[in-house]
């Protein structure tokens, strides 16, 4: 099954928009977007920079290794989640929802499709 086949599963989730998966670098593997204007590859890019950040700020903070964050804005809510190194590829997925979707539904779909990607690297 293709990488674009398992983030399908992301279109379930109440209120999505879109979803990437991306290269520790930043760099775009494959993406959807439900809408015009959502330039997520920009979006995904940068996401992918905030995260890395939260890992070196807890990690720095004493606070353990972060892999998950989670973005507001009056758009909707932008989540991201690094795949930990599980395999000999570093990976970073991310989903986008309106404001009013089902974020923990989004939440629990994020761990389940980073988990599906792991056999596609």
């Amino acid at each position: 099954m293709a990488i674009k086949d398992k983030l399908a599963a992301f279109e379930e989730v109440k209120g999505y928009l879109g979803c990437g998966v991306f290269t520790a670098e930043g760099e775009m593997l494959e993406g959807t977007a439900q809408i015009s204007g959502l330039h997520q590859e920009v979006l995904g890019s940068l996401l992918n920079d905030v995260l890395l950040a939260a890992q070196e700020m807890t990690k720095q903070g004493g606070f353990g290794k972060s892999n998950f964050i989670q973005i507001n804005s009056d758009m909707g809510v932008l989540l991201a989640k690094c795949n930990g190194n599980v395999n000999k590829k570093h990976y970073h997925t991310t989903l986008f929802l309106k404001a009013d979707g089902n974020v923990a539904m989004g939440k629990m779909k994020l761990s389940s499709v980073v988990e599906a990607l792991a056999e596609e690297f």
